[in-house]
């Protein structure tokens, strides 16, 4: 019985070191993190994903950091690069998605110290240069750190939910890198996985319509398009009158 008693203190006493260290990474990982979002205002990007690839390496835990690296590759045109940033940024998200949290109080803190990432990045966001990507990725943050703060009153779920998995927009640029990088069928998935999460993400939705052009089924591209525009959306003009144009000829 002591012996038992003694491997269960020694075993938590691991895990809360090994939790400190993280902690520790993580903090530390927020300096060039902060930075890389600072660059990108500044349309530095080069300097930007250097600043992000720091942070991963600082904490290779911290997911919005893969995630921000791989939009860095994806504005560099490294399509490549991108896939391979944006896969490590989801599952990373899977993993914490699956994670049996040891109390209530570790896992509000993993909540509250999303939101405050959250925060940062929307904080970063607001003052860049708004476009209409820019504005629906502000607008998926917003839904995420309200789906978050929900869970976080509710304050005793030692498990995470749908709203601590995978985020919509790091699978929608997932399947924007996979997309360019000639890659339709993995696009594909993404972009499902993407519209699953969050049904109202209409730049997934439009770019399900491009896929769905691009592989010849055009009713699903027409279905695609018509809610990317109830997502509001605003839809390129030639894809829409070529979708339409398909379907009348029986296509």
């Amino acid at each position: 019985m002591l012996r038992a008693t003694v491997l269960t203190s020694a075993l938590i006493a691991t895990a809360i070191t090994a939790l400190s260290a993280q902690n520790m990474a993580r903090e530390r990982a927020l300096t060039p993190y902060r930075l890389g979002f600072e660059h990108m205002r500044a349309e530095a990007f080069d300097e930007a994903a250097k600043a992000f690839e720091v942070a991963t390496q600082t904490d290779p835990t911290f997911e919005m950091a893969h995630y921000m690296l791989g939009r860095m590759h994806m504005s560099r045109k490294r399509f490549v690069e991108a896939v391979a940033a944006l896969s490590e940024a989801r599952r990373l998200y899977q993993v914490q998605a699956g994670r049996q949290f040891s109390n209530a109080h570790e896992a509000q803190r993993y909540r509250r110290d999303t939101i405050a990432e959250i925060d940062d990045a929307l904080r970063q966001l607001q003052s860049a240069r708004q476009t209409q990507q820019t504005a629906e990725y502000i607008r998926q943050l917003n839904d995420r750190k309200r789906q978050l703060m929900d869970n976080l009153s509710r304050g005793n779920n030692i498990t995470l939910g749908v709203a601590d998995a995978v985020p919509s927009y790091v699978t929608l640029s997932l399947g924007s890198a996979h997309f360019r990088a000639g890659n339709l069928a993995e696009a594909e998935k993404a972009y499902l996985e993407s519209v699953a999460t969050d049904p109202h993400a209409g730049e997934a939705h439009n770019n399900l319509a491009v896929v769905y052009y691009e592989t010849g089924r055009y009713k699903e591209a027409d279905k695609a398009l018509r809610a990317a525009e109830k997502a509001g959306v605003k839809v390129h003009p030639e894809l829409k009158a070529q979708i339409t144009q398909k379907l009348k000829a029986g296509s």
